[in-house]
C-alpha cells in the first residue's frame, strides 16, 4: 500500500502539468464543502448583502427592460431611485446578471460567489507559481488565501461583495507588478488588467492596494532606475487602466462634482472607527474572531499566524526570500495600523479617512501572509513525500477553519443580530447607510412620511394624476401660472424631464429631490437617460478593451521575452 502511495506521489511530482489540476480539483472540492457548510448566503445575510443584491437586481432589470447600460435603480428607496451603479461599478456583475435573467437573482448571486471563489484560487496560484517558480508554494498559498478567515468574514458576516471581488483580483495586480520590476516588462498589461478589475470591484480596496504597490516600488526602486523603460511601461499601464475604467471613473467624477452626498458628512470615517484595542488585535491573530460588547472583531486566525512564524526556521538569503519578507513586514505594519495605537487622526493619515474601517487592511495582510506561508513551507519541506503530508495538513486545517467560521458566522446572527432582514427606514430601505443619497435629502423617515407625492412649490399647479411605468414617471398637471414641482425622485445628474414633449431644466430641491419648472397644462414625463459623459466614457472603455485585446494577441505571436 505504501509503495503504491509513494509511486503515486512520485508520478504527480514528476508530471508538472498535473500540479495545477491537482490544485484545481482541491479548490473545487473545498469550494463545494464551503458552500455546503455555510449554505446559501441569503439564508443568513450579512450586513451589506441586501444592498449588493438590490444593485444586482437593478442590473438584471435594466437588461430585461433594455435600459442598460444607462439606468438607475428606480425601485430603490420607495421608488425614489438610487444611482448606485455610478458609485459602485456593475461591470463585474454583468455576466452573472445575464445569467440572472434566466435563473433569477438569488441563484445567480450564489453562482457569482462560487465563481469568484474559484477565480480567486486560480489567480493566486498562477501569481505565486510565476513569481516563486514553485507549484507547491502556489498550492499552499492559493488554499490559504482563498479560504482565509477574513475572506469568509467578507462573504458571510459582512456581505461585502466589493471586497470579495477585490480578493479575486489582487493577485493579478502583484503578478503584473512582478513583471514590471523583475519579469517580462512587456507584460505590463497584466497590472493594467488587474487594477482595472480592482477598480471595477471596490474603490477603497483599490486605493489601499495602490498605496501598497507604491511601498513595494520604494523597496525595488533600483531595478526601475537601472532600467527606466520598466518605469515607462508602468506609466503606460496606468494610462491604459484609466482608459479601460473610463466607464466608471468619469461618470463617478461627474456625479461627485454635481452634488454632495451623505457619505461626505456621516461619521463612518476614520479615526472614529479606529478604536480597536491592541488586545483585540492579538485575539484576532489567534482565533480570527472576537465578539466583545456586541461587536465583531476579525483578524487572520491561527492558521495564517502559524505559517508566518515559520520564518524563524529559515536561514540564508535570496531575492525571493527578500520579496516575501517585504510582504510580511508590510502585513505586520498593517496589523498594527488596524489598532487604536495608530495615529489615524493625524495628517497625512487623515487623508485616508474615507476607508471607514482600518480592518480593511486585513485584505492585504491575508494576501502577504498566504504568500509567505506557501513560500516558507516550500523552503522548509523539500522532499515530495513530506510535501504531500503538508498539503494534506493544510487541506485538513482549512476544512476545520471553514467549519469553525460557520459557527462564528451563525453566532453573529443568533446573539448579535442583524438589522437588514427587511427593508425599512432603519436601513434606508436596504440602502444601509444610504451613502450615495444626496446630502440634502432628509432621513428615511421623512421619505416614508412624504410618500409618493408631488409637491407644488408655489401652489399654482394641480397634479391631476401621476403613475409610474417601470423607470418612467408620468404626471398629468393643470398649471394656473408659472410654478415648480418637487418630485419623489432623488436628484442625480442624468435625468430627463419633458412637458408636452419639450425638455425641461432639472434642478435640485432643498430636500435633495428633483425639481422642475412648469408653466402650462399637459403631460410630464421624467426618466433617467444618462449623461453625455456616461455615454462617451462607455465608448472609450469599449475601444480601450478592444485595443488591448488586439495588442495582447499581437504580443503573443512575437518571440518570448529574454532576460
Amino acid at each position: 500500500m505504501m509503495n503504491k502511495i509513494n509511486s503515486l506521489i512520485a508520478t504527480i511530482a514528476a508530471n508538472k502539468k498535473s500540479h495545477f489540476w491537482v490544485f484545481f480539483t482541491t479548490l473545487i472540492l473545498l469550494s463545494f464543502y464551503m458552500t455546503e457548510v455555510f449554505g446559501a448566503v441569503y439564508e443568513h445575510p450579512g450586513y451589506d448583502y441586501y444592498f449588493h443584491l438590490k444593485r444586482f437586481e437593478a442590473l438584471i432589470t435594466a437588461l430585461r427592460e433594455g435600459t442598460f447600460p444607462h439606468y438607475i435603480d428606480y425601485a430603490a428607496a420607495l421608488n425614489y431611485g438610487y444611482l448606485s451603479k455610478v458609485f459602485y461599478s456593475d461591470i463585474i456583475l454583468i455576466p452573472f446578471a445575464i445569467l440572472g435573467v434566466l435563473i433569477g437573482s438569488y441563484n445567480a448571486f450564489e453562482v457569482m460567489l462560487f465563481t469568484m471563489t474559484i477565480l480567486c484560487g486560480i489567480f493566486m496560484y498562477s501569481a505565486v507559481k510565476t513569481i516563486y517558480k514553485s507549484s507547491f508554494a502556489a498550492f499552499v498559498a492559493g488554499i490559504l488565501y482563498t479560504f482565509s478567515v477574513y475572506r469568509f468574514y467578507d462573504i458571510y458576516n459582512r456581505g461585502a461583495m466589493g471586497e470579495v471581488f477585490a480578493f479575486t483580483f489582487i493577485p493579478l495586480v502583484f503578478l503584473g507588478l512582478y513583471h514590471i520590476i523583475k519579469g517580462d516588462y512587456k507584460k505590463w498589461y497584466i497590472i493594467a488588467i488587474g487594477f482595472s478589475l480592482l477598480i471595477f470591484s471596490h474603490v477603497i480596496s483599490t486605493v489601499l492596494t495602490f498605496i501598497t504597490v507604491v511601498i513595494v516600488l520604494i523597496f525595488y526602486c533600483k531595478p526601475l532606475i537601472k532600467e527606466p523603460k520598466r518605469f515607462a511601461y508602468l506609466i503606460l499601464a496606468g494610462i491604459v487602466t484609466l482608459a479601460i475604467t473610463a466607464v466608471y471613473i468619469f461618470p463617478l467624477w461627474e456625479q461627485m462634482q454635481a452634488n454632495t452626498y451623505r457619505y461626505e458628512t456621516n461619521n463612518w470615517t476614520l479615526p472614529a472607527n479606529a478604536k480597536i484595542p491592541l488586545d483585540y488585535v492579538f485575539w484576532g491573530l489567534v482565533s480570527g474572531f472576537y465578539y466583545p460588547d456586541d461587536i465583531s472583531i476579525v483578524g487572520i486566525g491561527i492558521l495564517l499566524t502559524s505559517v508566518i512564524l515559520l520564518r524563524f526556521f529559515i536561514r540564508g538569503k535570496s531575492e525571493l526570500l527578500k520579496s516575501v519578507d517585504i510582504g510580511l513586514l508590510i502585513g505586520l505594519f498593517y496589523i498594527f495600523a488596524s489598532s487604536q495605537l495608530f495615529p489615524w487622526g493625524r495628517f497625512p493619515f487623515t487623508l485616508l479617512s474615507f476607508i471607514q474601517y482600518p480592518g480593511r487592511l486585513y485584505l492585504l495582510v491575508t494576501f502577504f501572509f498566504a504568500v509567505a506561508g506557501g513560500y516558507y513551507l516550500s523552503r522548509i519541506f523539500v522532499k515530495e513525500k513530506v510535501r504531500f503530508i503538508v498539503v494534506l495538513a493544510v487541506i485538513l486545517c482549512t476544512s476545520i477553519v471553514i467549519y469553525m467560521h460557520n459557527d462564528n458566522y451563525r453566532i453573529m446572527h443568533t446573539h448579535i443580530g442583524q438589522t437588514n432582514e427587511k427593508p425599512d427606514a432603519s436601513n434606508f430601505f436596504y440602502l444601509n447607510g444610504a451613502e450615495y443619497v444626496p446630502d440634502k435629502a432628509e432621513s428615511a423617515y421623512h421619505i416614508l412620511l412624504r410618500g409618493d407625492s408631488i409637491a407644488s412649490i408655489n401652489g399654482n399647479t394641480v397634479v391631476e394624476s401621476h403613475s409610474r411605468d417601470k423607470h418612467i414617471l408620468h404626471i398629468r398637471i393643470n398649471a394656473q401660472s408659472t410654478d415648480s414641482l418637487e418630485l419623489p425622485l432623488f436628484y442625480y445628474k442624468g435625468y430627463t424631464a419633458l412637458l408636452n414633449e419639450k425638455e425641461l431644466p432639472i434642478t435640485q430641491s432643498t430636500h435633495g429631490l428633483i425639481q422642475i419648472p412648469v408653466n402650462e397644462t399637459g403631460n410630464v414625463k421624467v426618466y433617467y437617460e444618462g449623461t453625455i459623459i456616461q455615454k462617451v466614457s462607455f465608448g472609450i472603455s469599449i475601444l480601450a478593451i478592444f485595443a488591448l485585446c488586439i495588442y495582447i494577441l499581437i504580443q503573443r505571436r512575437k518571440k518570448p521575452f529574454k532576460t
